[in-house]
């Protein structure tokens, strides 16, 4: 099983070859991106997952991840691992039928659940955001109105 679409490790992708490659759901990958990075002030690595996964957007902090992204054409794959207090959580929210299918039906590891969630709409990354926000806080901003 292939995850990602880049999978020349001599070559990380472009930006531009990222943007091109996700087409219609670039919004989302943006939206998500900018999600991550204003929530949880995490910047990404772009890293390579092997020749079944290829090169993806991987954000971790302290050694511990949060999610990957793997480009693909006209989608992404959002890679969230949750642990079994985080699925009881997750199983609580109001996600869409695709999402929530996979909270509910992916099995249980010792080390959480797998999910690899397939983003083509708007809803799809919403929900991921739900799961982010299960999975961790948001940082908390220093200063702020007074």
């Amino acid at each position: 099983m292939s995850v990602g679409c880049f999978f020349d490790k001599s070559q990380a992708p472009s930006p531009e070859e990222i943007q091109a490659v996700l087409g219609p759901v670039f919004a989302f990958w943006e939206r998500l991106t900018q999600f991550i990075e204003v929530t949880y002030a995490i910047s990404p690595e772009l890293s390579f997952g092997g020749k079944n996964y290829g090169w993806n957007l991987w954000y971790r902090k302290g050694g511990k991840s949060l999610v990957s992204l793997f480009p693909q054409r006209d989608h992404f794959i959002a890679q969230v691992v949750l642990g079994k207090e985080q699925v009881e959580k997750a199983l609580t929210l109001l996600l869409g039928e695709k999402v929530g299918s996979l909270v509910r039906e992916t099995r249980q590891l010792h080390d959480g659940k797998w999910l690899w969630i397939p983003v083509t709409c708007e809803a799809d990354a919403a929900d991921v955001e739900q799961l982010l926000l299960v999975k961790r806080r948001p940082v908390k901003r220093s200063g702020g109105a007074k």
